[in-house]
Protein backbone atom coordinates (compact mmCIF):
# COMPACT_ATOMS: atom_id res chain seq x y z
CA UNK A 1 0.00 0.00 0.00
CA UNK A 2 1.71 3.49 -0.93
CA UNK A 3 1.48 5.90 1.85
CA UNK A 4 2.73 9.17 2.82
CA UNK A 5 5.09 10.55 5.37
CA UNK A 6 4.38 13.87 5.65
CA UNK A 7 7.45 15.25 7.85
CA UNK A 8 9.15 18.14 9.65
CA UNK A 9 12.14 19.30 11.45
CA UNK A 10 12.85 22.03 13.59
CA UNK A 11 16.49 23.09 14.08
CA UNK A 12 19.31 25.18 15.41
CA UNK A 13 19.84 27.12 12.49
CA UNK A 14 19.60 27.13 8.63
CA UNK A 15 23.09 25.78 7.55
CA UNK A 16 22.25 21.83 6.83
CA UNK A 17 26.01 21.19 7.06
CA UNK A 18 26.92 23.12 10.09
CA UNK A 19 23.37 23.14 12.05
CA UNK A 20 21.40 19.86 13.58
CA UNK A 21 18.05 19.21 13.97
CA UNK A 22 16.43 19.10 17.58
CA UNK A 23 12.98 17.94 16.25
CA UNK A 24 11.39 15.53 13.97
CA UNK A 25 7.84 14.93 13.68
CA UNK A 26 6.32 12.87 11.00
CA UNK A 27 2.66 11.79 10.09
CA UNK A 28 2.41 8.63 8.17
CA UNK A 29 -0.76 8.90 5.94
CA UNK A 30 -3.03 6.49 3.77
CA UNK A 31 -3.46 8.63 -0.56
CA UNK A 32 -6.78 9.42 1.22
CA UNK A 33 -4.78 11.15 4.03
CA UNK A 34 -6.03 9.22 6.75
CA UNK A 35 -3.67 8.88 9.22
CA UNK A 36 -2.04 5.88 10.27
CA UNK A 37 0.71 6.91 12.85
CA UNK A 38 2.58 10.07 14.25
CA UNK A 39 5.75 10.34 15.61
CA UNK A 40 7.22 13.50 17.75
CA UNK A 41 10.83 13.10 19.35
CA UNK A 42 14.17 15.44 20.15
CA UNK A 43 17.15 15.08 20.78
CA UNK A 44 20.08 16.52 23.08
CA UNK A 45 21.85 19.59 21.20
CA UNK A 46 25.71 18.22 19.78
CA UNK A 47 28.62 19.72 21.96
CA UNK A 48 30.28 21.16 18.71
CA UNK A 49 27.08 23.49 17.93
CA UNK A 50 25.98 26.59 18.99
CA UNK A 51 22.23 27.59 17.95
CA UNK A 52 21.32 30.57 16.48
CA UNK A 53 19.49 32.61 19.03
CA UNK A 54 17.29 33.36 16.27
CA UNK A 55 15.94 29.99 15.26
CA UNK A 56 15.76 29.33 19.19
CA UNK A 57 13.53 32.50 19.02
CA UNK A 58 11.77 31.27 16.47
CA UNK A 59 11.25 27.47 17.67
CA UNK A 60 10.32 28.73 21.05
CA UNK A 61 12.88 26.32 22.21
CA UNK A 62 13.89 26.86 25.88
CA UNK A 63 17.96 26.57 26.82
CA UNK A 64 16.70 24.03 29.57
CA UNK A 65 15.76 21.88 26.80
CA UNK A 66 18.79 21.81 24.99
CA UNK A 67 20.88 20.50 28.45
CA UNK A 68 18.04 18.17 28.93
CA UNK A 69 19.94 14.61 29.10
CA UNK A 70 17.47 12.49 29.43
CA UNK A 71 16.37 13.12 25.19
CA UNK A 72 18.46 10.99 23.14
CA UNK A 73 22.02 12.30 22.11
CA UNK A 74 22.40 13.21 18.22
CA UNK A 75 23.79 9.91 17.05
CA UNK A 76 20.84 7.89 18.90
CA UNK A 77 18.11 10.44 17.09
CA UNK A 78 19.55 9.54 14.05
CA UNK A 79 19.63 6.00 14.01
CA UNK A 80 15.68 6.25 15.52
CA UNK A 81 14.83 8.45 12.36
CA UNK A 82 16.78 6.00 9.98
CA UNK A 83 14.80 2.99 11.42
CA UNK A 84 11.54 4.90 11.28
CA UNK A 85 12.11 5.55 7.56
CA UNK A 86 13.32 1.66 6.69
CA UNK A 87 10.00 0.82 8.78
CA UNK A 88 7.66 3.03 5.97
CA UNK A 89 9.40 1.77 2.92
CA UNK A 90 7.96 2.45 0.51
CA UNK A 91 6.27 5.86 0.75
CA UNK A 92 6.12 9.58 -0.71
CA UNK A 93 8.27 11.90 2.22
CA UNK A 94 6.36 14.90 1.65
CA UNK A 95 6.91 18.36 3.45
CA UNK A 96 6.84 22.00 3.29
CA UNK A 97 9.80 23.27 1.92
CA UNK A 98 11.21 19.63 2.90
CA UNK A 99 13.30 19.56 -0.46
CA UNK A 100 15.28 22.42 -0.35
CA UNK A 101 15.95 22.26 3.90
CA UNK A 102 14.31 19.53 5.70
CA UNK A 103 16.46 17.08 3.37
CA UNK A 104 19.09 18.25 3.33
CA UNK A 105 19.55 18.71 7.41
CA UNK A 106 18.20 15.09 7.43
CA UNK A 107 21.13 13.66 4.70
CA UNK A 108 23.54 15.75 6.66
CA UNK A 109 22.49 14.57 10.04
CA UNK A 110 22.65 11.11 8.44
CA UNK A 111 26.02 11.36 7.35
CA UNK A 112 27.65 12.69 10.31
CA UNK A 113 26.39 10.25 13.01
CA UNK A 114 27.43 7.82 10.29
CA UNK A 115 24.29 5.94 9.01
CA UNK A 116 24.28 3.47 6.45
CA UNK A 117 22.18 5.01 4.17
CA UNK A 118 22.16 9.06 4.39
CA UNK A 119 19.60 8.79 0.83
CA UNK A 120 16.75 6.74 2.98
CA UNK A 121 14.10 9.13 2.06
CA UNK A 122 15.36 8.35 -1.34
CA UNK A 123 16.18 4.38 -1.72
CA UNK A 124 14.26 1.38 -1.07
CA UNK A 125 11.61 2.84 -3.41
CA UNK A 126 11.07 6.00 -1.79
CA UNK A 127 9.74 8.74 -3.46
CA UNK A 128 9.49 12.44 -2.82
CA UNK A 129 6.75 15.76 -2.95
CA UNK A 130 7.31 19.07 -1.92
CA UNK A 131 4.18 21.31 -1.09
CA UNK A 132 5.53 24.21 -0.97
CA UNK A 133 6.08 23.45 -4.83
CA UNK A 134 2.91 22.40 -5.20
CA UNK A 135 1.54 25.72 -3.46
CA UNK A 136 3.14 27.44 -5.98
CA UNK A 137 1.83 25.25 -8.99
CA UNK A 138 -1.55 26.20 -7.31
CA UNK A 139 -1.00 29.85 -7.03
CA UNK A 140 0.23 30.33 -11.05
CA UNK A 141 -2.75 28.09 -12.29
CA UNK A 142 -5.73 27.65 -10.43
CA UNK A 143 -5.09 30.68 -7.81
CA UNK A 144 -9.16 30.30 -6.72
CA UNK A 145 -8.62 27.27 -4.60
CA UNK A 146 -6.61 28.92 -1.81
CA UNK A 147 -6.89 32.42 -0.11
CA UNK A 148 -3.23 34.38 -0.12
CA UNK A 149 -1.78 36.21 2.52
CA UNK A 150 -0.30 39.42 1.84
CA UNK A 151 3.15 40.43 3.64
CA UNK A 152 4.15 43.96 4.45
CA UNK A 153 5.85 44.60 1.02
CA UNK A 154 2.53 43.60 -0.88
CA UNK A 155 3.55 40.69 -1.84
CA UNK A 156 1.92 37.13 -1.70
CA UNK A 157 3.50 35.45 1.31
CA UNK A 158 4.17 31.72 0.74
CA UNK A 159 4.95 31.06 4.80
CA UNK A 160 2.79 27.87 5.99
CA UNK A 161 2.34 29.74 9.38
CA UNK A 162 0.54 32.47 7.31
CA UNK A 163 -1.38 30.08 4.53
CA UNK A 164 -2.56 27.84 7.41
CA UNK A 165 -4.90 30.47 9.45
CA UNK A 166 -5.68 32.15 6.49
CA UNK A 167 -7.49 29.20 4.80
CA UNK A 168 -8.93 27.35 7.88
CA UNK A 169 -6.46 25.63 10.07
CA UNK A 170 -6.91 27.92 13.56
CA UNK A 171 -5.10 24.89 15.17
CA UNK A 172 -1.49 25.85 13.92
CA UNK A 173 1.31 25.58 16.49
CA UNK A 174 3.69 27.69 14.18
CA UNK A 175 7.56 26.53 14.45
CA UNK A 176 6.51 22.85 16.18
CA UNK A 177 7.38 20.27 13.80
CA UNK A 178 4.45 18.54 14.67
CA UNK A 179 2.21 21.28 14.18
CA UNK A 180 3.58 22.48 10.58
CA UNK A 181 3.23 18.82 9.35
CA UNK A 182 -0.77 19.04 10.68
CA UNK A 183 -0.87 22.59 8.79
CA UNK A 184 0.64 20.79 5.60
CA UNK A 185 -1.64 18.06 5.63
CA UNK A 186 -4.60 20.47 5.99
CA UNK A 187 -3.39 22.21 2.99
CA UNK A 188 -2.64 19.20 0.69
CA UNK A 189 -6.02 18.24 1.45
CA UNK A 190 -7.79 21.57 0.33
CA UNK A 191 -5.71 21.33 -3.27
CA UNK A 192 -6.57 17.64 -3.69
CA UNK A 193 -10.50 18.02 -2.66
CA UNK A 194 -10.95 21.53 -4.66
CA UNK A 195 -8.64 20.88 -8.05
CA UNK A 196 -8.03 17.25 -7.98
CA UNK A 197 -6.80 17.09 -11.64
CA UNK A 198 -4.23 19.72 -10.88
CA UNK A 199 -3.35 17.87 -7.95
CA UNK A 200 -3.23 14.37 -9.20
CA UNK A 201 -0.49 16.06 -12.04
CA UNK A 202 1.50 16.35 -9.52
CA UNK A 203 1.39 13.97 -7.70
CA UNK A 204 2.69 11.89 -10.39
CA UNK A 205 5.49 14.15 -10.84
CA UNK A 206 7.10 12.62 -7.80
CA UNK A 207 8.10 9.88 -9.79
CA UNK A 208 11.95 10.95 -11.82
CA UNK A 209 10.66 7.84 -14.50
CA UNK A 210 7.72 9.06 -14.99
CA UNK A 211 8.68 13.18 -15.48
CA UNK A 212 11.75 11.49 -17.54
CA UNK A 213 8.83 9.95 -19.91
CA UNK A 214 7.05 12.88 -20.18
CA UNK A 215 9.85 15.09 -21.20
CA UNK A 216 10.95 11.98 -23.53
CA UNK A 217 7.56 12.28 -25.27
CA UNK A 218 8.97 15.54 -26.99
CA UNK A 219 5.93 17.14 -26.55
CA UNK A 220 4.86 20.90 -24.62
CA UNK A 221 5.73 20.19 -21.07
CA UNK A 222 4.57 22.75 -17.75
CA UNK A 223 6.52 23.67 -14.93
CA UNK A 224 5.74 26.06 -11.97
CA UNK A 225 8.83 27.86 -10.35
CA UNK A 226 9.58 30.73 -8.41
CA UNK A 227 13.08 32.70 -8.84
CA UNK A 228 13.49 35.07 -5.61
CA UNK A 229 10.31 37.08 -4.12
CA UNK A 230 8.79 37.32 -7.40
CA UNK A 231 5.37 35.26 -8.08
CA UNK A 232 5.59 31.54 -9.34
CA UNK A 233 5.54 31.39 -13.14
CA UNK A 234 4.44 28.52 -15.29
CA UNK A 235 6.87 28.11 -17.60
CA UNK A 236 6.27 25.74 -21.15
CA UNK A 237 8.91 24.00 -22.48
CA UNK A 238 10.63 20.85 -24.03
CA UNK A 239 13.28 18.13 -23.48
CA UNK A 240 16.64 19.47 -24.88
CA UNK A 241 19.71 17.63 -23.65
CA UNK A 242 20.62 15.36 -21.28
CA UNK A 243 24.05 15.80 -19.50
CA UNK A 244 26.04 11.99 -19.17
CA UNK A 245 27.33 12.93 -15.64
CA UNK A 246 24.05 13.79 -14.27
CA UNK A 247 20.84 11.45 -14.76
CA UNK A 248 18.50 13.29 -12.48
CA UNK A 249 19.19 16.77 -14.78
CA UNK A 250 17.33 17.52 -17.97
CA UNK A 251 18.10 20.71 -20.35
CA UNK A 252 14.84 22.33 -20.42
CA UNK A 253 13.78 24.63 -23.99
CA UNK A 254 11.34 27.56 -23.32
CA UNK A 255 8.87 27.57 -25.93
CA UNK A 256 7.87 30.96 -25.27
CA UNK A 257 11.16 32.32 -26.37
CA UNK A 258 11.84 34.79 -29.30
CA UNK A 259 13.26 33.40 -32.16
CA UNK A 260 13.17 29.57 -30.92
CA UNK A 261 15.08 28.50 -34.33
CA UNK A 262 17.58 30.78 -34.55
CA UNK A 263 19.14 29.44 -31.27
CA UNK A 264 18.17 25.57 -31.97
CA UNK A 265 20.36 26.15 -35.33
CA UNK A 266 23.01 28.14 -33.13
CA UNK A 267 26.70 27.72 -32.38
CA UNK A 268 27.88 26.19 -28.86
CA UNK A 269 28.36 29.95 -27.85
CA UNK A 270 24.58 30.68 -28.70
CA UNK A 271 23.65 27.87 -26.30
CA UNK A 272 26.02 28.76 -23.40
CA UNK A 273 24.47 32.26 -23.22
CA UNK A 274 20.92 31.01 -23.28
CA UNK A 275 21.98 29.64 -20.49
CA UNK A 276 23.39 31.79 -18.38
CA UNK A 277 22.00 35.52 -19.36
CA UNK A 278 18.45 36.25 -18.01
CA UNK A 279 15.75 35.30 -19.24
CA UNK A 280 17.05 32.04 -19.55
CA UNK A 281 16.01 30.54 -22.67
CA UNK A 282 17.50 26.97 -21.59
CA UNK A 283 17.18 25.93 -18.30
CA UNK A 284 18.24 23.05 -16.17
CA UNK A 285 15.80 20.79 -14.44
CA UNK A 286 16.18 18.74 -11.94
CA UNK A 287 13.61 15.20 -12.28
CA UNK A 288 14.19 14.30 -8.73
CA UNK A 289 13.62 17.20 -6.67
CA UNK A 290 9.73 17.40 -7.01
CA UNK A 291 9.23 20.09 -9.15
CA UNK A 292 5.64 20.29 -10.42
CA UNK A 293 6.30 18.78 -14.22
CA UNK A 294 3.09 18.01 -15.86
CA UNK A 295 2.02 17.91 -19.64
CA UNK A 296 1.39 21.36 -20.98
CA UNK A 297 -2.52 22.18 -20.30
CA UNK A 298 -3.02 24.07 -23.53
CA UNK A 299 -2.69 23.19 -26.76
CA UNK A 300 -0.24 25.16 -29.44
CA UNK A 301 0.48 24.10 -32.87
CA UNK A 302 3.63 26.53 -33.04
CA UNK A 303 5.05 24.31 -29.91
CA UNK A 304 4.60 21.15 -31.60
CA UNK A 305 6.22 22.27 -34.30
CA UNK A 306 9.52 23.63 -32.43
CA UNK A 307 9.15 20.29 -30.34
CA UNK A 308 9.49 18.32 -33.22
CA UNK A 309 12.29 20.43 -34.68
CA UNK A 310 14.15 19.64 -31.55
CA UNK A 311 13.49 15.99 -31.48
CA UNK A 312 14.46 15.58 -35.07
CA UNK A 313 17.80 18.12 -34.05
CA UNK A 314 20.27 15.38 -32.41
CA UNK A 315 23.15 17.49 -32.70
CA UNK A 316 21.84 20.14 -30.99
CA UNK A 317 20.29 17.72 -28.01
CA UNK A 318 24.21 16.80 -27.69
CA UNK A 319 25.50 20.18 -28.18
CA UNK A 320 22.85 20.74 -25.17
CA UNK A 321 23.65 17.73 -23.17
CA UNK A 322 27.52 18.84 -23.26
CA UNK A 323 27.24 22.40 -22.55
CA UNK A 324 24.89 21.14 -19.21
CA UNK A 325 28.24 18.77 -18.17
CA UNK A 326 30.43 21.51 -18.40
CA UNK A 327 27.80 24.15 -17.01
CA UNK A 328 27.75 21.44 -13.36
CA UNK A 329 31.01 19.61 -13.88
CA UNK A 330 32.35 18.37 -10.34
CA UNK A 331 34.63 20.81 -8.63
CA UNK A 332 37.63 20.02 -6.70
CA UNK A 333 36.87 19.33 -2.72
CA UNK A 334 40.64 19.43 -1.35
CA UNK A 335 39.74 22.21 0.93
CA UNK A 336 36.31 21.43 2.14
CA UNK A 337 35.67 20.57 5.77
CA UNK A 338 34.48 17.56 6.59
CA UNK A 339 30.90 18.62 6.64
CA UNK A 340 31.06 19.57 3.28
CA UNK A 341 32.00 16.50 1.35
CA UNK A 342 28.48 14.57 1.59
CA UNK A 343 28.86 14.34 -1.98
CA UNK A 344 32.73 13.28 -2.45
CA UNK A 345 31.81 9.94 -3.53
CA UNK A 346 30.36 6.93 -2.59
CA UNK A 347 30.84 4.36 0.64
CA UNK A 348 32.94 1.54 -0.62
CA UNK A 349 30.54 -2.04 0.10
CA UNK A 350 33.33 -3.15 2.70
CA UNK A 351 32.75 0.21 4.63
CA UNK A 352 29.13 -0.26 4.83
CA UNK A 353 29.33 -3.34 6.02
CA UNK A 354 31.30 -1.69 8.73
CA UNK A 355 29.03 0.95 9.16
CA UNK A 356 26.06 -1.76 9.88
CA UNK A 357 27.74 -3.08 12.61
CA UNK A 358 29.10 0.21 14.07
CA UNK A 359 25.08 0.60 14.69
CA UNK A 360 25.04 -2.09 16.94
CA UNK A 361 28.54 -1.69 18.64
CA UNK A 362 29.18 -0.06 22.08
CA UNK A 363 31.45 2.83 22.20
CA UNK A 364 34.35 0.80 22.35
CA UNK A 365 33.58 -1.34 19.68
CA UNK A 366 32.90 1.21 17.18
CA UNK A 367 36.23 2.99 18.51
CA UNK A 368 37.86 -0.17 17.23
CA UNK A 369 35.65 -0.12 14.03
CA UNK A 370 37.18 2.85 12.29
CA UNK A 371 40.61 1.78 12.59
CA UNK A 372 39.03 -0.98 9.60
CA UNK A 373 37.56 2.02 7.55
CA UNK A 374 38.78 3.17 4.51
CA UNK A 375 37.17 6.02 3.88
CA UNK A 376 38.92 9.13 5.64
CA UNK A 377 35.33 11.12 5.85
CA UNK A 378 33.90 8.04 8.23
CA UNK A 379 37.51 8.13 9.99
CA UNK A 380 37.37 11.82 10.69
CA UNK A 381 33.54 11.70 11.59
CA UNK A 382 33.32 8.28 13.77
CA UNK A 383 36.19 10.17 15.95
CA UNK A 384 34.38 12.89 16.77
CA UNK A 385 31.40 11.17 17.86
CA UNK A 386 33.39 8.75 19.58
CA UNK A 387 34.88 12.10 21.60
CA UNK A 388 31.13 13.65 21.91
CA UNK A 389 29.76 10.50 23.16
CA UNK A 390 32.46 8.44 25.00
CA UNK A 391 35.69 10.80 26.03
CA UNK A 392 36.89 8.45 28.34
CA UNK A 393 38.08 6.05 25.40
CA UNK A 394 40.41 8.94 23.66
CA UNK A 395 44.02 9.73 25.30
CA UNK A 396 44.27 12.87 26.75
CA UNK A 397 46.07 14.45 23.54
CA UNK A 398 43.24 13.59 21.52
CA UNK A 399 40.87 15.31 24.32
CA UNK A 400 42.92 18.21 24.07
CA UNK A 401 42.57 18.32 20.04
CA UNK A 402 38.60 18.27 20.70
CA UNK A 403 38.71 21.03 23.19
CA UNK A 404 41.21 23.11 20.58
CA UNK A 405 38.68 22.15 17.91
CA UNK A 406 35.64 23.48 19.34
CA UNK A 407 37.41 26.98 20.92
CA UNK A 408 38.50 27.21 17.21
CA UNK A 409 35.87 26.67 15.42
CA UNK A 410 33.13 29.10 17.63
CA UNK A 411 36.21 31.84 18.13
CA UNK A 412 36.29 31.94 14.22
CA UNK A 413 36.05 35.35 13.19
CA UNK A 414 35.99 35.19 9.34
CA UNK A 415 32.05 37.13 8.51
CA UNK A 416 31.24 33.79 5.73
CA UNK A 417 31.68 31.38 8.19
CA UNK A 418 28.10 29.16 7.91
CA UNK A 419 28.40 28.08 11.49
CA UNK A 420 27.31 30.02 14.69
CA UNK A 421 30.20 32.01 16.18
CA UNK A 422 30.82 33.48 19.92
CA UNK A 423 30.47 37.08 17.34
CA UNK A 424 27.11 36.12 15.35
CA UNK A 425 25.39 34.59 18.85
CA UNK A 426 26.18 38.21 20.43
CA UNK A 427 25.31 40.03 17.49
CA UNK A 428 21.84 38.13 17.25
CA UNK A 429 21.27 38.35 21.34
CA UNK A 430 21.65 42.27 20.52
CA UNK A 431 19.49 42.26 17.53
CA UNK A 432 16.56 40.04 19.94
CA UNK A 433 16.63 42.38 22.33
CA UNK A 434 16.33 45.88 20.28
CA UNK A 435 13.49 43.78 18.60
CA UNK A 436 11.70 43.40 22.14
CA UNK A 437 11.67 40.25 22.60
CA UNK A 438 11.03 38.83 25.83
CA UNK A 439 13.76 39.26 28.56
CA UNK A 440 12.78 36.29 30.76
CA UNK A 441 13.78 34.15 27.90
CA UNK A 442 16.31 36.51 26.55
CA UNK A 443 17.76 36.18 30.03
CA UNK A 444 17.89 32.30 30.00
CA UNK A 445 19.47 32.60 26.44
CA UNK A 446 22.82 34.64 27.61
CA UNK A 447 23.55 32.76 30.63
CA UNK A 448 23.65 29.81 28.56
CA UNK A 449 25.67 30.52 25.86
CA UNK A 450 27.75 31.75 28.31
CA UNK A 451 28.00 28.69 30.31
CA UNK A 452 28.19 27.16 27.13
CA UNK A 453 31.16 29.09 25.62
CA UNK A 454 32.89 29.39 29.07
CA UNK A 455 33.14 25.76 29.37
CA UNK A 456 35.60 25.09 26.00
CA UNK A 457 38.23 28.11 27.63
CA UNK A 458 37.24 30.70 25.62
CA UNK A 459 36.33 34.39 26.71
CA UNK A 460 32.36 36.02 26.45
CA UNK A 461 31.33 39.62 27.10
CA UNK A 462 28.22 38.89 26.80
Amino acid sequence: MEKFVFYDLETTGISPAFDQPLQFAAIVTDLELNEIERVDIRCQLSPHILPSPKALAVTGVRPSQLENNNLPSAFEFAQTIQKFTEQWAPAIWIGYNSIAFDEAMLRQMFYQNLQPNIFATQFHDNTRLDVMKMIFAVHAEAPEVLKWPINDKGKVSFKLDQLAPLNGFHAHNAHDALGDVEATIFIVDKIKTQKPDLYQKMFEARDKEHNLQILKSFKPVDVTLRFGGNAPKTYTGCLCGLPHNNKNMVGFFDLNQSDPMELIHGTEQDIIEAMTKSPQRIRSLRLNQGDTIRPASAENFEWEHICAVIESNEAFQAMVSKCLENKYSDTEDIDLLVEEKIFAGFYSYQDKELLQKFQTSNWTGRLALLGEVQDERIQQLGRRLVAFNARHLLDDKYQNVVQEYLADKWSAGEADVRWATIASVHAQLSELEKEGFDESLLGEMRTFYRNRIKAQGCSVDF
